[in-house]
């Protein structure tokens, strides 16, 4: 099918399995999909201005749809959301102007691939070997992480200034209590300085930012995983809003491409929001780090593909590894939720 506005031909029923696929691994791990829609696109032979812009459009439409199931469960911290979204804007505009020059300079496809590969492969590597490390401990919730002792240090710093006055208001302390995240107290420089640096990098790579920011928020800030499944697409949303406008007024998203894969991924999401209540926040971990890895290899295979002569087999394997280990994961969620549901109704006609 070819989709004008990008000027490339794809086949529309891989666009509705990257959807669906999108829409159920989003509603589980709490991210846009971004890091599977853009690495997706690259590897169909979607320009990169219009994967990363088309991608923006659909992060924005799974993400509110993954949100109002989150919600429900009660997974969504708007404090945390908020102070994230103040740091997340201003660092998007910044990053749309940087990747305008990258592509006047014909630049943006190798700067923006190997970015990928690099983000991707360290954040899947690490979540992978923190939860090696941690599946020994005694801790039944699945909630403890390797690097609790530096959440600890954040919420102990005293960062100038300690107080602001606001007429009207008087003086404003500078630290927030963050009930529904288990934080008594931290200082509001903290996750807005983290918002800006994930905005920068999410606007750059045509990403929401869930996968930078799911693994941030449970490492770095310290919350609870499935808090930080929801908390994280109420952030994400705020990038599609901002970054969609941003990359529609360059003529650079593929609405159509954008809508046939929304359609398919609204299927998805439900499913994949259910199951993080019946999955231990460890094996969630696990799993969003075994699909991030799989999207640095694609995109790694993709990248030497196009640099190196008579390789262009290895586009055909990057498809094969983004589909085939991000489905198999999709139809493994969707494995959890039934085992859940049937030992669920199981011991419900026993205890009857």
């Amino acid at each position: 099918m070819f989709f004008p506005n990008a000027e490339v031909m794809v086949n529309p029923l891989l666009l509705i399995l990257l959807g669906v696929i999108v829409g159920t691994l989003g509603g589980f791990f709490g991210v846009g999909g971004g890091f599977l829609i853009t690495a997706g696109l690259l590897v169909f032979g979607v320009p990169t201005i219009f994967a990363v812009g088309t991608g923006m459009a659909l992060i924005l439409g799974s993400s509110i749809i993954n949100l109002l199931k989150h919600r429900h469960l009660g997974n969504v911290d708007y404090r945390l959301a908020g102070l994230t979204i103040l740091g997340t804007v201003p660092a998007l505009f910044l990053a749309k102007a940087l990747n305008s020059k990258l592509e006047a300079t014909g630049a943006i496809g190798p700067v923006i691939g190997y970015l990928y590969v690099a983000l991707l492969v360290f954040l899947g590597l690490f979540i992978i070997y923190d939860y090696w490390k941690t599946r020994r401990w005694s801790d039944q919730s699945g909630e403890a992480v390797s690097t609790g002792a530096l959440a600890q240090r954040l919420y102990a710093w005293r960062i100038p200034p300690h107080s602001i006055s606001f007429p009207g208001l008087g003086r404003v302390s500078m630290y927030a209590s963050l009930p529904a995240s288990q934080i008594e107290s931290i200082h509001v420089l903290i996750p807005i300085t983290i918002g800006f640096a994930v905005g920068f990098l999410s606007g750059l790579l045509g990403a929401g930012g869930g996968f930078i920011m799911l693994p941030v928020m449970i490492f770095v800030i310290g919350i609870p995983t499935t808090v930080a499944v929801g908390t994280g697409l109420l952030q994400i949303i705020v990038t599609g809003v901002v970054g969609t406008a941003l990359y529609s007024l360059s003529n650079n998203v593929d609405l159509l491409m954008a809508v046939i894969m929304l359609a398919a991924a609204s299927a998805g999401s439900q499913l994949g929001a259910a199951a993080t209540a019946s999955v231990g926040a460890g094996r969630i971990r696990f799993l969003f780090g075994v699909t991030v890895l799989s999207g640095g290899v694609s995109v790694a295979l993709k990248q030497v593909a196009g640099s190196l002569p008579n390789l262009e087999y290895l586009n055909t394997l990057a498809s094969v590894v983004l589909l085939g280990v991000s489905g198999a994961m999709a139809i493994f969620i969707g494995v959890l939720l039934l085992r859940a549901k049937l030992r669920a109704r199981a011991s419900s006609e026993s205890n009857g």
